[in-house]
């Protein structure tokens, strides 16, 4: 893609801007059309080693976890239909 973080400054993270999700919205596709970049999966870019809250802080897992949404399970909800890049 030719890009870098220096190239969009403005749009680092993802929980407050749109960041990444500006092309990792399930809408971008290769030029054949056959491959797309999904929405949701957050292993993509990330390795989960801990999440939640106390002791589960404490298991880690090096080859990492799936990502644990903590409002629950969204399905196919693309993460971009509520962390819209705008001020809370």
């Amino acid at each position: 893609m030719k890009t870098n973080w220096k190239v969009h400054p403005n749009n680092l993270g993802h929980k407050y801007w749109l960041g990444c999700f500006r092309c990792h919205d399930g809408e971008h596709k290769t030029a054949d059309g056959k491959q797309g970049i999904k929405a949701n999966d957050c292993t993509a870019c990330h390795v989960i080693l801990a999440q939640g809250r106390g002791e589960q802080l404490q298991k880690l897992t090096p080859q990492g976890q799936a990502f644990d949404h903590p409002g629950g399970d969204l399905g196919e909800m693309k993460c971009s239909e509520c962390h819209t890049g705008g001020a809370d």
